[in-house]
């Protein structure tokens, strides 16, 4: 059975509420593939890669999922500083033979942070692609007129509902990716 260890920040863990609420759990819930959720809220990108980096993986750990960035954005960290730390986590993964999947941040109800979610996602896909698989929710978020009827109202964090249906949009996606690699 494949496993796969989701390291992150809030997105991750499925704050406001808990990890059995998060789109892990609903992926989980879906396809029976086992989901180890790492996500801590607050965490930046290099606090993701130390954690991932310096907790050893399961045996069973076939595939990592990372997903970070917004709490950078946040804090200010810098846009390089950011992409090397999620380099250095794929490299990681590379090393022990584990398949790597960059969560690529959506764009969120509080529309100030935006511009800088946009460039965050740029330079993800600029740098990753055709290096892992770039899971990419925002096709999801289109389907709405008003992007804040996903989000708690922070803006950031999802609704429970949302929680369920990015769990559902990602469910067959793991699954081709883990079929694939």
């Amino acid at each position: 059975m494949n496993t796969i260890a989701c390291f992150g920040d809030s997105l991750i863990e499925g704050f406001p509420f808990s990890p059995e609420n998060s789109w892990i759990a609903q992926v989980k819930k879906n396809t029976g593939i086992r989901m180890l959720n790492h996500g801590i809220c607050g965490e930046c990108c290099d606090d993701i890669k130390d954690r991932l980096i310096w907790r050893p993986l399961p045996k069973e750990v076939t595939h990592v999922l990372f997903e970070g960035g917004m709490n950078d954005i946040i804090q200010g960290c810098p846009l390089t500083f950011s992409i090397e730390q999620i380099k250095l986590a794929k490299q990681f993964c590379d090393e022990q033979n584990a398949a790597f999947c960059l969560v690529l941040p959506w764009l969120c109800g509080a529309e100030e942070l935006n511009h800088l979610i946009e460039r965050l996602r740029e330079a993800m896909k600029k740098e990753f692609e055709n290096k892992c698989y770039l899971l990419d929710f925002e096709p999801m978020f289109l389907t709405k007129k008003h992007r804040m009827e996903w989000f708690i109202w922070d803006g950031v964090h999802p609704k429970a509902e949302t929680y369920e249906a990015l769990g559902n949009f990602a469910s067959p996606l793991l699954e081709k990716w883990i079929k694939e690699t």
